[in-house]
C-alpha cells in the first residue's frame, strides 16, 4: 500500500456510496479502504484505517458531517477530509472549510475532478469544485456581486429547509425553540435576499439548491 492514498468514503445512502467506490476503483494510486454511514462509524474507522483523505457528507442521516470531520480532525491531523455535497450554498463551503477541511465537492462532480481533488488535497493543497470556485473566491475578496448578496446564514438555511418541508412559522418557532416572530424575521430577510415574494417561490428554490 505504500504510495497509495487511502480513501474512506462518509456517505449516508448506500447506493451513492457505492458509486463512488465505483468510481475509484480503478483510480491511480488511489484505495478505497471502507464505507460509513454516520458520525460514529466514519470516527472509528477512520481510526483503525488512518485514511490519507475522507470524502465526508454534509448531510448525515445521524448527526453531520461537520461534527465527524472536526472528530476526525482533532484525532486524525495528517488526514485530510473533502466535503460532498448536494449543496452549492457558498455559507457551507466557508463554514466546511473554516472547521478544518481541505476540500469541497458538489455531487455534480465528474470521475476526474474527483480523482484530481483526492491527489491535489493529498499534496496540502485546497481543492474547490469548479462550479463554485469563481462564487467562493469572490466571496472572500467582499465583492459586491448580486450572487454574494444572495448568500445565506447557516440559521437561514436551516429554516428554508423547514420552510420548504412545510412547517409554519409556529411550528419551525417551537422546533428550534425560538420565538415565532425570530422566525418571522428570518423569513422576511430570506425573502428579501432572494428577492422572492412567498414561501411557494422560496421552496422551489430551495428544491432546486438541493435543500429538500
Amino acid at each position: 500500500m505504500e504510495g497509495v492514498i487511502k480513501v474512506l468514503i462518509v456517505d449516508d445512502h448506500k447506493l451513492i456510496s457505492e458509486a463512488w467506490v465505483s468510481l475509484l476503483k480503478d483510480a491511480p494510486n488511489i484505495s478505497v479502504v471502507g464505507t460509513a454511514d454516520n458520525v460514529d462509524e466514519a470516527y472509528d474507522k477512520a481510526m483503525i484505517y488512518k485514511p490519507e483523505i475522507v470524502l465526508m457528507d454534509i448531510n448525515l442521516g445521524a448527526g453531520s458531517g461537520f461534527d465527524a470531520t472536526e472528530r476526525i480532525n482533532n484525532s486524525l491531523p495528517k488526514t485530510r477530509v473533502i466535503g460532498l455535497s448536494l449543496h452549492d450554498d457558498i455559507t457551507y463551503v466557508k463554514k466546511f472549510l473554516s472547521i478544518g477541511a481541505k476540500g469541497y465537492l458538489t455531487k455534480n462532480t465528474s470521475k476526474s475532478e474527483l480523482v484530481d481533488a483526492i491527489h491535489t488535497v493529498h499534496r496540502g493543497e485546497v481543492f474547490i469544485a469548479s462550479d463554485i470556485k469563481d462564487r467562493y473566491f469572490t466571496s472572500l475578496l467582499n465583492v459586491d456581486s448580486s450572487e454574494s448578496k444572495k448568500e445565506l446564514t447557516m440559521k437561514e438555511i436551516e429554516i428554508v429547509k423547514l420552510i420548504a418541508g412545510g412547517m409554519s412559522s409556529k411550528e419551525i418557532a417551537d422546533k428550534l425553540f425560538i420565538s415565532h416572530r425570530t422566525v418571522e424575521t428570518h423569513r422576511h430577510n430570506i425573502l428579501k435576499k432572494l428577492e422572492m415574494s412567498n414561501a411557494a417561490q422560496l421552496s422551489s428554490w430551495a428544491k432546486d439548491k438541493g435543500y429538500v
